[in-house]
Parts: structure tokens; C-alpha cells; sequence
């Protein structure tokens, strides 16, 4: 059984769910550890934080998808909030820089692998209260790998539209 798959089987047991969001605490941690262990989600390494970081993620917003990556959830948050993932010239010629999102992305792409757990907790509380869902099953991977992921996120978030280009073509 993988983690997600624990994870997708509890996401109704309001008790599980509890004690998984004690991960996201270095105080509190140990209350998950007998749901975590069987997952190699104790001790420092890398495996251990991103095993216990999404735990503690899914308790909180248990909203899961199956594709994408960080950088898609936050490009996401980008669409919801009329930002622009990149820098843009108004119809004035105009530099617009890139909002709070982007910024946000930016700050989270610069961290290191001792960060990169507590930040990617605060983007993932700001997708919550968006409504918009979280690829747990690559976070997990994403983190344990830092900063070898760093570059796909980068990828996902600045990448040109498929689809928007498609539109524009077909609409001449």
C-alpha cells in the first residue's frame, strides 16, 4: 500500500485525519508517526519529511488529483486570482510585473531542501481556501527528490498555454 493510498482509504476518519496533521509540527510529529512508520515517515532525511509533510497536507485538504505538480497547483492559483504567471506589458508597453502568486512561486522555488517542506505547507494552505486540489502522489516524490524537482515545477508554471494558442489559430 502506498502512502496515498492510506491516505485516500482514511480521508473520512476525522481520527486519522487528527493525528496526520500533527506531522505538520516538529512539537507534535511523534502523535503520526505509528500511521507513518510503515512509510518510512521517522526521522530527519528527506524521505521521512516529504512522507510526513504531505501526510500532514492531506489531513488539512484532502482535495487530491492525479496530474500536475506544484508548479501547475500554483499557476492554478495564478488563474483564480487574474495573475499573470510571468511579466506582461500592459496595453500601454508598459512592464506589469508578476503578482503576489508568482512571487510567492519564486520564493518557493529558492528554497533548499531544509525549507522546502514548511513552504510548500503555506502554498498548499493558500490552494485550500482557493478550492483548487493538490497531486499528493508527485508532491510526495517531488519533495523527497529536492531540488531536483525544482526544474519541472518551473516548467508546469511558465509554460505557454497549449490550448490558448490552439484557440487563437482556430479563431482566425
Amino acid at each position: 500500500m502506498t502512502l496515498l493510498d492510506f491516505l485516500l482509504k482514511n480521508k473520512d476518519n476525522r481520527g486519522v485525519l487528527a493525528a496526520l496533521r500533527k506531522a505538520l509540527a516538529p512539537t507534535t510529529e511523534t502523535r503520526a508517526w505509528p500511521y507513518l512508520a510503515r512509510f518510512d515517515g521517522i526521522g530527519q532525511n528527506p524521505k521521512a519529511r516529504a512522507v510526513r509533510t504531505v501526510a500532514g497536507l492531506f489531513a488539512l485538504h484532502p482535495e487530491n488529483c492525479s496530474d500536475g505538480n506544484m508548479g501547475d497547483t500554483c499557476r492554478a492559483l495564478c488563474r483564480d486570482t487574474d495573475e499573470h504567471p510571468w511579466e506582461t506589458v500592459d496595453a500601454v508597453g508598459r512592464a506589469v510585473t508578476p503578482g503576489t502568486v508568482s512571487r510567492k512561486f519564486g520564493w518557493l522555488l529558492a528554497a533548499d531542501p531544509e525549507e522546502i517542506c514548511d513552504r510548500v505547507t503555506r502554498v498548499v494552505r493558500y490552494a485550500k481556501s482557493k478550492g483548487i486540489p493538490v497531486n499528493y502522489a508527485q508532491l510526495e516524490k517531488d519533495l523527497a527528490n529536492w531540488p531536483y524537482a525544482r526544474e519541472a515545477w518551473a516548467r508546469n508554471f511558465w509554460a505557454v498555454e497549449k490550448a490558448d494558442s490552439a484557440g487563437e489559430e482556430g479563431a482566425s
